[in-house]
């Protein structure tokens, strides 16, 4: 490759980077309202999802162009095609910190948010499987993700725990049921964006080695 291509896919790679952080903090920011009740903040991510539709677009365009213009082989041509299916589990995961900042927003106008605890742990921790996606893919190494089967292993143990726990209390506490049903879908939306670490985690080994694997 010449040096003005592998210049074009260093930036390329380094966009793929800022839309990554970008998208990781509407989740973090999500969490963080939920936690704390905090409908301007809930507000404020709820505005960030035109920016996340409308980032993706030119970012998804330029890595085809890229493409279809130098026809890379080999490892720069994986690294372009992880890139893609990359910035789309980015994308869902910055419209999910969106779709809690949302749920949250709704919940603290209607009713007192209930304990939380068992969510806000197991936020925390998706967030540090992304987190560390997001920088084996910066660093082009996969040794911040060689335990990432294991730590979603513990989100799905978390996600039926937490799920099992709502359904309990729903059948206890009949006038909190719409509550407690928006807090299974925050139940869920997190358990999703594990997975999503963990396909980018996929596309990261296939980048880096050419070897495909699964992990979720």
């Amino acid at each position: 490759m010449t040096e003005k291509s592998q210049a074009e896919l260093e930036q390329l790679h380094q966009s793929v980077v800022s839309y990554g952080k970008f998208a990781l903090k509407m989740l973090k920011d999500g969490i963080d309202a939920f936690e704390s009740g905090n409908t301007e903040q809930a507000l404020e991510i709820s505005r960030l999802k035109n920016e996340l539709k409308s980032s993706f677009v030119p970012l998804e365009d330029s890595l085809f162009q890229y493409l279809a213009l130098y026809q890379p082989v080999a490892k720069d041509m994986r690294e372009c095609v992880a890139s893609i299916r990359i910035i789309y589990n980015f994308e869902r995961i910055g419209r999910m910190g969106y779709d809690i900042a949302e749920t949250t927003a709704i919940l603290t106008k209607c009713c007192s948010l209930k304990d939380s605890e068992a969510l806000i742990s197991m936020g925390r921790l998706v967030i540090t499987m992304i987190e560390d996606a997001l920088s084996a893919y910066e660093e082009r190494s996969i040794t911040k993700i060689v335990t990432m089967r294991t730590r979603d292993e513990e989100v799905d143990t978390l996600y039926c725990d937490v799920l099992t726990g709502f359904i309990g209390r729903m059948q206890e506490e009949k006038d909190a049921v719409p509550v407690l049903t928006r807090y299974v879908i925050i139940d869920r939306y997190l358990e999703r964006c594990g997975d999503q670490a963990c396909n980018i985690a996929e596309m990261i080994v296939y980048m880096i080695t050419g070897d495909r694997v699964e992990i979720n």
